[in-house]
């Protein structure tokens, strides 16, 4: 039965066509990866052949230094380049057909909002309160994961390494990256993705979404301490993604790996959808990844031989069952902390 005015119609369209826009993202997602996991082992080949011939050839500066990076690289800072580049490269096809474009004067105009009477989803708002997420998210992320750090070190699963007491040296660069990259993550599986997302389906199960991808990311990547024993020269795009998707221990990678990052991606996306802001999860997001980082630098990781052991600390605080329960702490102050903000606005307006 069809409402009058084709409203059920119009209703069942826009349904279809939101459905339909995830579809194409993950078309876009896959398609990048394939074209990554293709070029990773052209590329790492071609970089060393580089770095070779810069040794025994002078060339200009820029090259050289080309060089010199190809010759310290391995292969996963190799597919850290080539996917984003790849991504960049259908990037412009999937706007195309997503049509993301708005009408001008019957001209389409390329905009990062989405086009006008898309419907649905939770479009970000402006947020007066967004640096006081902001500083929350982070110092609530930051202090939850280095007690965790410096719990599981007096557990025996890290010690002090022999230059700890430089941790802070190169800190400004550091806090530098983690903004960054902070942003860059969260503007896109938090504020493009899940917008998208949330425009096909219910909160939660937009946010699961979003959190899949996020978490598939990091296990990818993971996929590349197994990668170290393969032969670059001999590598083939099949056998990389054959490592990667299920190379070393599979439950391991599952448990510690996907695990926290896929958790800590439904936070983020709670965090999102909470506030209508990317302050709170970009900040929660940065404070995560600087207290690993500088974790990292001042420990040394003690090889656990029991396997049980292993799964409650895989080598980082963002690794194994203790970051896990971390990230279950944080998602409930994200919501205390949320539901006590939103309604201390309500009783001043």
């Amino acid at each position: 039965m069809v409402a009058k005015g084709g409203g059920l119609w119009d209703k069942v369209c826009v349904r279809v066509s939101a459905l339909t826009d995830v579809f194409k993202v993950w078309v876009w997602a896959f398609g990048s990866l394939v074209i990554a996991l293709w070029a990773t082992p052209v590329c790492y080949n071609g970089g060393k052949a580089l770095s070779e011939l810069s040794a025994t050839k002078d060339f200009n500066g820029l090259v050289n230094k080309v060089a010199a990076w190809c010759g310290a690289a391995e292969l996963g800072d190799f597919f850290k380049v080539c996917w984003p580049l790849a991504a960049l490269l259908l990037l412009f096809p999937l706007m195309e057909w997503l049509r993301l474009g708005n009408e001008r004067g019957g001209k389409r105009v390329w905009s990062v909002r989405l086009p006008h009477g898309a419907g649905g989803g939770q479009p970000i708002e402006p947020n007066r309160w967004g640096p006081l997420h902001g500083v929350a998210g982070f110092c609530l992320s930051f202090g939850c994961f280095v007690l965790i750090g410096y719990a599981l070190l007096k557990a025996g699963s890290f010690r002090w390494a022999a230059d700890y007491g430089k941790w802070h040296h190169g800190l400004f660069f550091d806090i530098g990256w983690a903004l960054t990259l902070a942003v860059v993550m969260e503007f896109f599986f938090r504020c493009v993705l899940l917008g998208i997302f949330l425009r096909a389906m219910g909160v939660w199960s937009a946010i699961a979404l979003a959190a899949v991808m996020f978490g598939m990311v990091h296990f990818l990547m993971s996929g590349f301490a197994v990668a170290k024993a393969l032969d670059g020269e001999m590598l083939s795009a099949v056998q990389l993604t054959g490592t990667l998707l299920a190379g070393g221990d599979l439950a391991m990678r599952v448990v510690t790996v996907f695990v926290p990052w896929f958790a800590f991606g439904c936070v983020l996306g709670w965090a999102r959808w909470r506030t209508a802001s990317v302050w709170l999860p970009a900040s929660l997001l940065m404070g995560w990844l600087l207290a690993d980082r500088l974790f990292t630098k001042a420990t040394d990781v003690v090889e656990i031989p029991d396997r049980l052991a292993a799964f409650v600390s895989a080598g980082s605080v963002h690794e194994g069952i203790a970051p896990f329960l971390g990230v279950i702490a944080v998602g409930g102050m994200v919501h205390i902390f949320t539901y006590l903000n939103a309604s201390g606005r309500e009783a001043r307006d």
